[in-house]
């Protein structure tokens, strides 16, 4: 016999019903998006992998908050996913052990002397406040301590991410599954970037003529993936024929996400895809063939350059009337001066933006648009050691798949060659933006998690491929 539900459930369900019937007759829309949310809030403590399904989808496809004022304008659907599922990954994970919760240990020395600066410069900044500067905005409620709310709040999401991924993948499927389902975010957002360059909606921004069309829309977060997933999708089209499932669906979402890169119209998208395809073409085709394929590389840029109107179309994404983005010499000088000037903790993390109005002379970005110029301007010198110690704890990585000794025999190859190339695309990635640590002095606050937090994501993925290469052979399905 079936036991009865408790009193605690019925009253949930109750009130869930007269509050959904009461939004759906006052405001239909706002109420069949709360539904569908509370929906998906529902399915993500179903299990560890649809939770992430959840992540994935929400925060590159719903990069939209529906509330325009106060605390909630900052609320993102994506900023409620990830952090229901840090939740239910600490509740599975219970009793709790940091050994345990933190593992595999392979960046936890960096990721600890990052969790240890951040607060320590904002504690610094509180005790030696700058007087020339109002830590506040004269026509918003951003203020100070909401700003250190939020930056403890983006730490903890990227340092737990990883884990919480590696600890949702238990199989090889599993990986295959997440790769996927990015796939999936990434291709439908370029196919609504198509439809608004069609259609005409969905951009304000223009380059080289062209409209940049996701740009400010609910899907702005699944374009920039597209350079760092690339990596993915492409070894998995070369390597994974014959041990990928879903081989086919690679293949189209490679595609679609090749074409996503190039709607993103962002020279730093670009620049990322080129260097990805050329290092996983170049662990394809082997050592012995790398000297010709840079000399044929070389041979095609000059001949590229030879072309009568190719130096005028490369001059043209350095001309103002034409492109933007130029303007980030400014915030380059903007970052560093402030490290000048507080060169020991910094301004504290998530204070850029308040210094940013006094300092900046010609242009104020509210971040410095590159990650060691505003980890030095928020933290300090101990900040970019400490950076640097995690980009040293990431190159090791790579080396525990051990890619010498070729493809041939290794079914997953595929997506080590991939994690090796993403690497080193996600540093490169810092030269152009704050990719690895987010800061609060970012435009929407908890906005930024939303878009960097696929990075941590595709890490914690690597992360699971050295769990299960430790795994028994018969446990590898």
């Amino acid at each position: 016999m079936a036991q009865p539900w408790s009193w605690k459930v019925c009253v949930f369900i109750v009130g869930v019903a007269v509050s959904v019937d009461v939004l759906l007759v006052q405001s239909p829309l706002v109420g069949l998006g709360i539904v569908v949310g509370m929906l998906a809030a529902w399915g993500q403590f179903w299990s560890q992998s649809r939770s992430l399904a959840v992540v994935i989808f929400a925060c590159g496809l719903l990069s939209y908050s529906p509330f325009e004022t106060g605390a909630l304008s900052r609320l993102y659907p994506g900023d409620v996913a990830i952090g229901i599922f840090l939740m239910v990954w600490l509740v599975r994970e219970r009793p709790w052990s940091l050994r345990r919760l933190f593992q595999p240990a392979l960046i936890n020395g960096p990721l600890l002397g990052m969790a240890i600066v951040i607060p320590l410069s904002m504690v610094w900044s509180r005790l030696f406040p700058d007087p020339s500067v109002a830590y506040s905005f004269p026509h918003s409620d951003v203020s100070w301590s909401t700003t250190q709310i939020s930056q403890l709040g983006l730490l903890a999401a990227t340092i737990c991410m990883p884990f919480a991924v590696a600890a949702a993948v238990k199989s090889w499927k599993d990986v295959e599954a997440v790769v996927i389902t990015t796939g999936i975010v990434v291709a439908l957002g370029t196919l609504l970037t198509t439809a608004a360059l069609i259609f005409g909606f969905g951009g304000s921004f223009t380059i080289l003529g062209a409209t940049r069309a996701y740009w400010e829309q609910p899907w702005n977060s699944s374009m920039p993936l597209s350079a760092l997933l690339l990596p993915f999708l492409y070894s998995g089209v070369l390597f994974g024929r014959r041990s990928l499932s879903r081989y086919r669906v690679v293949c189209v979402l490679f595609a679609l996400c090749l074409l996503g890169v190039v709607l993103t119209f962002s020279r730093e998208s670009w620049l990322l895809a080129l260097f990805g395809l050329l290092c996983v073409s170049g662990l394809r085709l082997g050592r012995r063939i790398v000297a010709p394929i840079a000399l044929v590389t070389v041979a095609l840029l000059l001949l590229t350059a030879s072309v009568p109107g190719a130096i005028t179309l490369v001059t043209r994404f350095y001309n103002p009337d034409e492109v933007y983005g130029l303007d980030r010499i400014y915030f380059y000088v903007t970052g560093l001066q402030l490290f000048m000037t507080h060169p020991f903790l910094g301004v504290g993390a998530g204070n850029y933006q308040f210094f940013d109005r006094i300092y900046a002379e010609v242009s104020a970005g509210g971040i410095a648009h590159n990650q060691f110029i505003t980890v030095a301007a928020e933290i300090g010198v101990p900040g970019l050691v400490v950076l640097l110690w995690f980009f040293v704890a990431l190159l090791r990585i790579p080396r525990k798949f051990k890619l010498q000794e070729g493809w041939g025999g290794d079914p997953h190859y595929w997506v080590k060659a991939a994690g090796s190339v993403f690497v080193l695309a996600w540093i490169a990635e810092c030269f152009f933006r704050e990719a690895f640590f987010v800061s609060a002095a970012a435009g929407g606050g908890t906005k930024a998690i939303t878009s960097d937090i696929f990075a941590w994501i595709l890490l914690g993925i690597l992360f699971s491929v050295c769990k299960l290469n430790q795994a028994a052979p018969g446990t590898q399905t």
